[in-house]
């Protein structure tokens, strides 16, 4: 499949269609849900929008209406699908999450939870509107005086790629003046790159695409610097020897793996980027093994995967969505060697996210998590 579905996304569509059969208002709280992530992602990709308090009212009542996903489902499905009930719970702590952070001001931090929330949906339910939800979401954009990059996040989240493609692809001709003209430049390609390797799955387009940046003399060292590397991974993607038949789940993991390993011998620390495009390509082949089969044995290995492939390409817009993958693989794998695995590295994250200088301070509500993490993790206990 050409665009890569999210896990999350797909199995809450699953469980939608599933039970809007037996209960109509099932569906019709979904397409209002829906609705709601389409009016947020103005207001998302802005932080100053997000901020405003002439937009508190709109953005309070959607997330409102987001908060009442927990009460979808019914509550039988614990014991029908538990691993799916316990997703369906992380998406509605999340949203609780940025709706009381948002009631308090903290701003930021509840925009960019909103962020990591809708990325797992819109892979999946963004082809469910027509292109009249679409036409008028991107009227409400050109009229909200978003700046270029803005739209092209709003595009990218709403999977209009060939539009968000043009948009970052145009900034990316213009010169950098300032630091944060650098950072916007720098955030630009990633997101353009993210396009054609994981979108598009295009080595050649990819190639084209770093070739412009390599050919300019007036961009900062460091940008071209990591060009270069970039570069020379998707030349060996264009050299890979690709089939055209349709690889099993098992097989779509297994490539994964090895391209997360060569990422990992490409970076010389945790946050090089220099392994981006392998992960890139991994994650798409999670993606798709998931898509293809939900229900496949190697499920718990490609969460985790996912896990360290999001860890290290450390997109900004997606708060913690390697956590979620993490945690995902906790609860729907209690008690095995994938679990703890995943355990080990959430709680990584949790501690290095929360140290500082002044020493760690993690709140109550994250140490209940890991705790209940932890004893999940187990893999001497025997599962209940």
């Amino acid at each position: 499949m050409k665009n890569q579905i999210s896990y999350l996304g797909l199995i809450l569509l699953v469980v939608t269609v599933a039970h809007a059969k037996e209960r109509p208002e099932v569906k019709g709280s979904m397409q209002q849900m829906f609705n709601s992530l389409l009016n947020l992602q103005p207001f998302l990709a802005s932080p100053e929008k997000f901020s405003n308090p002439k937009n508190s009212e709109i953005i309070r009542k959607d997330l409102n209406r987001l908060a009442t996903f927990k009460h979808v489902f019914p509550k039988e499905m614990k014991n029908e699908e538990p691993g799916i009930f316990a997703i369906s719970r992380m998406f509605h702590e999340t949203i609780e999450d940025a709706r009381e952070r948002f009631k308090k001001g903290n701003y930021d931090y509840s925009r960019h939870r909103l962020r990591t929330a809708t990325a797992f949906c819109f892979s999946c339910h963004s082809r469910v509107p027509s292109e009249k939800n679409f036409e008028d979401l991107q009227k409400r954009v050109e009229a909200s005086q978003l700046t270029t990059f803005e739209k092209a996040d709003v595009f990218a989240a709403t999977r209009q790629f060939d539009k968000a493609l043009k948009a970052y692809t145009d900034l990316l001709t213009v010169v950098p003046k300032t630091s944060m003209d650098v950072v916007e430049y720098t955030r630009s390609l990633r997101r353009a790159l993210s396009i054609t390797v994981r979108v598009k799955q295009n080595p050649k387009e990819t190639l084209e695409l770093i070739d412009s940046v390599t050919q300019r003399k007036d961009l900062p060292e460091f940008i071209l610097r990591l060009a270069q590397q970039w570069r020379k991974d998707a030349q060996y993607w264009m050299d890979d020897k690709l089939t055209d038949k349709k690889m099993p789940p098992e097989e779509l993991v297994d490539k994964a793996k090895k391209l997360i390993e060569r990422a990992e011998k490409l970076q010389s620390f945790p946050a090089d980027e220099n392994g981006d495009i392998s992960y890139l390509r991994a994650s798409n082949y999670l993606h798709e093994a998931l898509d293809e089969s939900p229900q496949s044995k190697s499920r718990t290995e490609a969460l985790y995967l996912l896990g360290v492939a999001y860890s290290a390409l450390q997109d900004p817009t997606l708060w913690d969505l390697d956590r979620l993958y993490f945690e995902s693989c906790i609860r729907e794998a209690p008690h095995t060697d994938f679990a703890k695995k995943c355990y080990q590295r959430y709680s990584e994250k949790v501690y290095m996210g929360y140290t500082g200088s002044a020493g760690t301070f993690i709140p109550d509500d994250e140490q209940r998590r890991l705790e209940e993490l932890r004893k999940l993790s187990d893999n001497q206990a025997k599962s209940g």
